[in-house]
């Protein structure tokens, strides 16, 4: 397994608050990065995530195809679950189902987040995007839709026809496990 040699300059205190081990277990990482005596230790949480998004993007580079459900569900887990507040982003494609870029477009607070449907339908103009997949992670870890998640993504589903792009799902990240909105048929087809 490649591991990338990664700078350790940060300190415990600054990974966030530290809570006990009945509400966060601590990751044990085998990844390892050269701290600033030059020692290798084993990687901070915030190191591992780090690099986790970098594999992420290594593995979905713009052009890389969403060609399944499997796949776009494991590419937005790793995009939103880090985040102790709720994003929304939005991959858009073109006519083959490439990808064109992911934004990370609306940050909220831990319960919400303000989504705009006229600068998600302004970035598919830019992008001359054919589709979308919508995604927005759950700070608490329930993965079902709220009535908000299914009338915001009515609503931008839409907005989006007037200009001929399709949405082709909603996934709702909730930490390790998510959900399509569009396999629970709230999608108008």
């Amino acid at each position: 397994m490649f591991q990338k040699r990664v700078e350790c300059s940060e300190r415990r205190s600054e990974e966030g608050p530290q809570h006990p081990s009945s509400h966060r277990v601590r990751f044990f990482s085998r990844l390892f990065a050269l701290n600033e005596k030059g020692e290798y230790v084993m990687a901070s949480d915030s190191q591992v995530l780090a690099e986790a998004m970098l594999a992420i993007d290594y593995r979905y580079p713009v052009g890389a195809p969403f060609s399944s459900a499997a796949d776009t569900k494991a590419y937005f887990r790793a995009k939103l679950a880090r985040h102790e507040y709720e994003v929304f982003a939005v991959a858009f494609l073109d006519n083959q189902h490439r990808l064109l870029a992911c934004d990370e477009m609306f940050r909220g607070s831990v319960a919400t987040v303000d989504v705009h449907p006229r600068e998600i339908a302004r970035r598919a103009l830019q992008l001359n995007a054919s589709a979308v997949i919508l995604s927005h992670n759950h700070p608490s870890f329930r993965p079902q839709p709220s009535e908000a998640d299914v009338a915001i993504t009515l609503r931008i589903q839409k907005a989006l026809s007037l200009i001929a792009v399709r949405v082709i799902d909603h996934i709702i990240v909730a930490g390790n496990e998510t959900l399509s909105l569009a396999g629970q048929g709230f999608l108008n087809r």
